[in-house]
């Protein structure tokens, strides 16, 4: 199955070239190491960083937006995802309006909390899975004092003395969508190792956190393009779904799970057995009671045999029929019994028609009584259209019964004059 690539995987790669030329940290494999350094610095993350807030954007298309570049708001450092909630960027905006705002920081992805806690030089970071820099709500302004009545103006909340670069802007709790995202994009690029994709982070979340590569994945968590794997479903989310109760997986007509006795697209109907109907619609199958039987695919109305049906069909094991335009035309008794399908029905091979009759009035025009014999001149019932006996689904008589089938349509076009 094949991945898209965004434009935040290139972005990504970019940036892990350059933090490794400029920063030194071609040894820093994993978003761990980097930890380990015992700095209160992202620098060395800008590859896993970037892919992790292209994934949060796409959990939230139009929600989760760029807030920079825009006038009266200046960016500290390239490493500052200029990313907040729709509602946040107004609130910042509005300020921006009244000053200049320096942001320090603003949206953090999981890897930058994992390491600004873990590296034990931030006093102040929240741990990983808790900050409100996940939630896409919080910034960090370093004019704060002079900017601090235009952002309350706008809605934003102060958090004080305590971390007075602080300020919570109007939007909802999402630091789960920041976990969220992160174990998606593991789960994308490690199929042998999925873990719960539920936004809760825990023991197993942070263990694959800390040895993820600090320049990202090779394959980015923005979307996947939907088929199966194996008889799993995977849509454009990356969502997975297992077919279950004998379905399978299937790529025609998109992917889905479809039951294999049926065809993937269209409408097919069939008898599974005596008075039951099996209905197909676009691979999914429902079966249907038929209380007078079922024949052709047909459920049998015994008040009426020829409800939605023209053309010849078994109107039990041993009886054809011929129903036209107006009902039932003809009915004759097969010694060896009827056979039919969807598409045509006839007296099974080597029987004779034992009688036959009008469906009108019940008789029988003279010289027509010798409705089964064949060209030859030997009694015979209407003939297999399969060498072993049977009538197929689309067959017409064949061989000795084409003349008793001539006869029998002479008899619905007399019967009709």
């Amino acid at each position: 199955m094949q991945l898209r690539m965004s434009l935040g995987r290139v972005f990504a790669v970019f940036f892990a070239l350059g933090s490794a030329t400029a920063h030194g940290t071609a040894d820093a494999q994993t978003v761990d190491d980097v930890a380990r350094r015992g700095a209160c610095s992202t620098s060395g993350l800008e590859g896993i960083s970037a892919q992790l807030a292209e994934a949060q954007r796409c959990l939230r298309p139009g929600a989760f937006v760029r807030f920079a570049p825009h006038p009266g708001v200046t960016l500290s450092s390239s490493r500052v995802h200029p990313y907040l909630q729709a509602s946040a960027r107004d609130a910042l905006h509005a300020a921006a309006a009244r000053g200049s705002l320096r942001i320090n920081s603003a949206f953090r992805t999981l890897a930058d909390q994992y390491v600004l806690y873990h590296s034990g030089g931030c006093g102040l970071a929240a741990r990983t899975g808790q900050s409100n820099h996940q939630t896409g709500r919080a910034v960090d302004v370093g004019n704060y004092s002079a900017m601090r009545s235009a952002l309350e103006a706008a809605g934003c909340t102060w958090l004080g003395s305590r971390d007075p670069v602080h300020f919570d802007c109007p939007g909802t709790d999402r630091r789960s969508d920041a976990v969220l995202a992160f174990q998606r994009l593991w789960n994308v690029n490690h199929p042998e190792d999925r873990i719960a994709e539920d936004g809760a982070y825990g023991p197993i979340t942070e263990s694959r956190l800390a040895r993820t590569p600090a320049a990202g994945f090779a394959r980015d968590g923005c979307g996947c393009e939907p088929g199966c794997d194996g008889d799993v479903v995977v849509n454009a989310e990356c969502e997975r779904a297992a077919c279950e109760g004998g379905l399978v997986c299937t790529e025609e007509g998109g992917a889905r799970c479809v039951d294999p006795a049926c065809p993937a697209t269209g409408t097919e109907a069939s008898c599974t057995g005596e008075g039951v109907r099996r209905v197909c619609e676009d691979g999914i199958a429902r079966e249907e009671s038929c209380p007078d039987g079922c024949a052709e695919g047909v459920c049998v109305d015994a008040s009426d045999p020829c409800a939605g049906v023209t053309g010849p069909r078994c109107l039990d094991g041993g009886t054809l029929g011929v129903c036209g335009e107006d009902g039932l035309d003809v009915t004759m008794t097969c010694a060896a019994g009827c056979v039919g399908a969807p598409g045509g029905a006839a007296c099974a091979s080597g029987g004779e028609v034992v009688d036959a009759g009008s469906g009108a009035d019940g008789g029988v025009p003279a010289g027509d009584a010798a409705l089964g014999e064949g060209v030859d001149g030997g009694a015979s019932g209407f003939a297999p259209t399969s060498v072993h006996g049977g009538c197929s689904a689309g067959g017409a008589p064949g061989g000795a019964g084409l003349a008793g089938m001539v006869v029998l349509l002479g008899l619905v076009r007399r019967r009709r004059g």
